[in-house]
């Protein structure tokens, strides 16, 4: 058999399967989304649920995602997980690349928010970030995401041959300044890793947050990179601080941890997407976008 990178299982033979794990009566199943991992949404007569497929990642750390989820349950809006009928949160499918955990969470009855956005949005997604930020202290820490700053020299190793000398130098110059540059008083702890609208759905009980692939420790303030750019920072700020401060090392670190993260995503849409999407998704314009990125920064803060 020739190796296999990555399957995708069929929508009626992967219901026919969890009916079976979940012990529930599921009547249909569809793909939502194929990208790093795939997402399904199941059925049921009496509900709807979402199940997550990773790719390429160990079940302990799915585990560890999954407890994440368990434990930010009321305290922060989040969909709950549904146990396989053993009761375990996390299972594994067979497929012909070996097995890949999978997570299903209920669904959320809800929307993304839609532009235009506004001031109140945002002193209440700084709030939900905020709440996040408290709850998750208090879970037991052992994740690092791939935007931590100690894991830069790999990920630069691998960019480098694929861009321009000019740009790899940028991108060595700014990945070699940014350790220095986050001050050891900087807040740590466990970080969601990717606080955007994309992961907001507004729902009746307020804005849910999901998706905590990225989450893990590192620096809280890379939790603010994406906010930070837009001009709705200062509501979200406000919102933030009214249940945890953001303190002046926190601040400082946002430019850098800013860098380290677009960096990733460079890593991201250069050596991992393609493995799968293929080399020609190099030219969709995202790999660009984040150089350009990198290009204004290394020329702000260089």
């Amino acid at each position: 058999m020739v190796r296999t990178l990555r399957s995708l299982p069929h929508p009626d033979g992967l219901r026919d399967h969890l009916a079976e794990v979940y012990a529930l009566p599921f009547t249909g199943c569809s793909l939502v989304r194929s990208l790093v991992n795939d997402v399904y949404r199941l059925t049921t007569p009496t509900g709807a649920y979402v199940l997550k497929l990773y790719a390429g990642r160990p079940v302990a750390e799915i585990r560890w995602e999954a407890g994440l989820s368990g434990h930010l349950l009321g305290k922060v809006a989040t969909p709950p997980i549904q146990p396989l009928a053993d009761g375990a949160t996390c299972g594994a499918l067979a497929l012909p690349e070996g097995d890949r955990p999978f997570v299903l969470t209920a669904f959320v009855d809800g929307r993304k928010p839609q532009p235009p956005f506004g001031d109140e949005l945002y002193r209440e997604f700084g709030e939900l970030i905020a709440r996040f930020h408290l709850s998750a202290s208090t879970y037991m820490p052992g994740r690092r995401a791939a935007e931590h700053p100690d894991d830069l020299d790999r990920l630069v190793g691998e960019i480098v041959p694929l861009v321009s000398p000019a740009d790899a130098e940028v991108v060595r110059a700014l990945a070699a300044a940014v350790p220095g540059k986050v001050a050891e008083g900087a807040s740590r702890g466990v970080r969601h890793g990717d606080v955007s609208m994309d992961n907001v759905l507004v729902a009746p009980d307020g804005l849910n947050l999901h998706d905590f692939d990225l989450a893990g420790e590192g620096f809280l303030a890379a939790d603010f990179c994406g906010v930070a750019s837009t001009p709705y920072w200062q509501a979200f700020r406000d919102g933030y601080q009214r249940h945890r401060e953001i303190s002046t090392d926190d601040l400082a670190a946002i430019d850098w941890l800013g860098v380290a993260g677009r960096i990733a995503n460079l890593h991201f849409h250069l050596v991992r997407k393609p493995q799968w999407y293929g080399t020609e998704s190099r030219g969709e314009g995202w790999a660009a976008g984040e150089l350009a990125e990198l290009r204004l920064a290394a020329g702000r803060l260089l």
